[in-house]
């Protein structure tokens, strides 16, 4: 026993220098050691702020016990930050002691110091109230009927200016910290369901962003359709918009995740389309609903080669039955070539530009 707790002591100190983020905890989720770097992303003075509720492999429902530990694996851990609970994706190792017992090493998975910052200060932002959602109008861009409302993150500091979402976002959407403004973004996104009961809104589909990864999760699956049914949403009053999908590294699963959604009703469009990691092959093996074309091809529709390639996008959605959105329009030009070609919606500061829910009441 004695040669079990020098070997925890001497591993606990090494990883004190450790540029990783690391949680030591028990097979019964007890926290025994944090080292500095988690403490910097969590901010906690005392160990008790931070408990860990659950650890889940990636893609299933699974307690830690159920888990068949190799020496390590990537998982999602519902952590207890004081009053807010959240996911984040991590690397699980299992570390062995002399004694035949164990205790597991829990690594926050981060591309750089610029993305543990990140995460610090989103984390700060949401435990604080300081997430908000702005929208902004898809309309038809013939008859101008408003078709849809993407709800867009926005972040405050600590003086409440607005945080430039390149800041943080590219930091953090590839991470799992993303499911955090997630969840955060659901609440916030309450209040634009409630217009529902003081404007015509039939037909009007919200959209929320969310990466590929998220969308794939099985308890965010479910806790997107919990909140479709919680809200009482009638089918396609709830959208997903998908970003990141070069995380679609198993298109099979995502299909399959995709389509619970689908069936109670939420649509779901490949956003960013064009650019990137977008892939036509997506249009084939994914349920998606519409397609949101990058907004470059805005910028660029006076060019020829531009002007082709969106009339190709548009005979395919045409062909699957899919909706078509066009993004970034700023330009009336922009619009009339948009409309000529046969794109039928569109979104862009021309039509109108994101407001927060008091002024998207005004402007209704």
């Amino acid at each position: 026993m004695k040669i079990a707790q020098d070997q925890e002591f001497y591993l606990t100190e090494s990883l004190k220098q450790h540029p990783s983020a690391f949680i030591i905890f028990d097979k019964d989720l007890r926290i025994k050691w944090m080292n500095n770097s988690s403490k910097y992303i969590f901010t906690c003075d005392d160990e008790k702020d931070l408990k860990i509720k659950g650890v889940f492999s990636l893609g299933e429902s699974k307690k830690l016990e159920e888990v068949k530990i190799a020496s390590s694996f990537e998982s999602n851990i519902e952590i207890q930050l004081r009053n807010i609970t959240f996911f984040l994706r991590s690397r699980v190792h299992e570390v062995p002691l002399e004694d035949n017992s164990s205790f597991f090493l829990l690594e926050v998975i981060t591309n750089s110091k610029e993305s543990l910052e990140a995460m610090k200060g989103t984390i700060a932002c949401i435990e604080h109230d300081r997430i908000d959602l702005a929208y902004q109008k898809q309309i038809d861009l013939k008859s101008g009927k408003l078709v849809g409302l993407e709800a867009l993150l926005r972040m405050r500091d600590e003086d409440g200016n607005i945080i430039p979402n390149d800041k943080f976002i590219p930091l953090i959407e590839g991470e799992s910290l993303f499911s955090l403004v997630v969840m955060a973004s659901l609440e916030k996104l309450k209040e634009a369901f409630e217009l529902k009961n003081e404007f015509d809104m039939k037909g009007v589909t919200t959209y929320l962003n969310v990466s590929a990864h998220t969308a794939m999760q099985d308890n965010f699956t479910n806790i997107f359709i919990d909140f479709v049914k919680a809200l009482d949403l009638e089918p396609g009053e709830l959208g997903l918009e998908i970003t990141e999908t070069a995380e679609l590294a198993d298109v099979k699963k995502a299909g399959e995740s995709f389509q619970k959604l689908k069936d109670v009703g939420i649509p779901l469009a490949i956003d960013d389309f064009g650019a990137g990691y977008s892939s036509l092959s997506y249009l084939r093996d994914l349920p998606v609903d519409s397609v949101k074309l990058d907004k470059v091809f805005a910028q660029t529709i006076s060019e020829k080669t531009t002007a082709e390639l969106i009339k190709f996008v548009v005979s395919v959605c045409e062909t699957l039955s899919l909706n078509m959105l066009g993004e970034g329009i700023e330009t009336d030009d922009q619009k009339e070539k948009f409309i000529k070609i046969g794109c039928p919606n569109g979104q862009g500061y021309l039509m109108h530009r994101p407001e927060f829910i008091k002024d998207l009441k005004k402007s209704l």
